[in-house]
């Protein structure tokens, strides 16, 4: 058992190692050419080795040399805040103020430098009043155009409550072989109505008005107990009354047809406001006037509005 520890511990320690060592980001550091500064390298070097407390400690030192020159200063400047952002140290963004107060068109050093490193030099140029960073700019509308994809293919949440629906119907029955039926024929025959619709989880109502010489009144339950991103299939029952018939005499009765109806059809929700719809249903009359035949398939499309 003992051995066993006394290899094992070991192995887990290389591991652990390489593991840190890949998951260390890599940084390059562009150097000031001809420098005659002996800390430059050893700064770059502890940079690109992740370790920021030495190089910061060594950047100390190598500000106070005599060796240092105009490219000196504005590296070293640029190099302490880069530490100071890698040390989590709030006081990074004067260092950058100060280099790019020496070179209004100074560029970080670090190749391949994280965002947070980035944005935080932005925002000095921005401080100072200088063009934003192209290369950041870029990044940033390219994040915002992926986020806008991304949220137009998440459905909206599915709005409950209550809702004013239009649609437009037509008896598919009545229109014959579609050859003989133009589109004024279709739109003659068809019938608008107005819906007030509440709908919850799983079930819902509609309580509708056919707009029409002798108008409608339909009240339907709804059954909607399966979501599938933008669609949601429901299947309604519900009954149909006419009102003011009138026969082929001119007599006028208050009472017209009755019908039962069911109906299948499925409704896409836009965003939180608006939803389409489309369904099929099957009309039996009871009772009918002179005006109906016994049987009707009504074909419906039309959008809701939530308030």
């Amino acid at each position: 058992m003992k051995r066993l520890v006394r290899h094992t511990v070991p192995l887990l320690l290389v591991c652990l190692a390489a593991s840190t060592a890949d998951a260390q980001e890599s940084f390059k550091v562009v150097l000031p050419s001809r420098t005659q500064n002996p800390y430059i390298n050893a700064i770059a070097t502890l940079y690109e080795q992740g370790r920021f407390p030495e190089a910061l400690s060594k950047l100390e030192k190598a500000l106070d040399s005599e060796s240092n020159g105009p490219q000196e200063v504005l590296w070293l400047k640029l190099m302490q805040g880069a530490l100071r952002v890698e040390l989590s140290q709030g006081e990074a963004l004067e260092p950058f103020k100060e280099a790019l107060a020496l070179d209004k068109e100074a560029q970080l050093p670090v190749q391949g430098a994280p965002r947070r490193l980035r944005k935080l030099f932005a925002q000095a140029r921005n401080t100072l009043g200088l063009p934003a960073d192209k290369e950041l700019l870029a990044l940033d509308l390219e994040k915002a155009a992926l986020a806008s994809k991304a949220t137009m293919a998440v459905p909206p949440p599915r709005r409950h409550g209550l809702s004013l629906g239009v649609r437009g119907e037509v008896d598919v029955l009545g229109l014959g072989p579609l050859s003989s039926a133009p589109l004024d024929m279709l739109l003659s025959s068809s019938t608008p109505a107005v819906s007030l619709c509440y709908t919850q989880q799983e079930l819902g109502g509609a309580l509708s008005v056919l707009v029409q010489p002798s108008p409608g009144l339909r009240a339907e339950v709804q059954f909607h107990p399966v979501t599938m991103g933008w669609m949601r299939p429901y299947a309604r029952l519900g009954a149909t009354t006419f009102f003011a018939e009138s026969d082929v005499r001119g007599g006028l009765s208050f009472f017209g047809g009755a019908s039962g109806r069911g109906a299948l059809g499925v409704d896409v929700q836009f965003n939180s406001r608006m939803y389409f719809f489309a369904d099929i249903a099957y009309e039996r009359f009871f009772t009918t006037g002179e005006r109906y035949k016994l049987d009707s398939v009504l074909f419906s499309v039309g959008v809701g509005l939530f308030p």
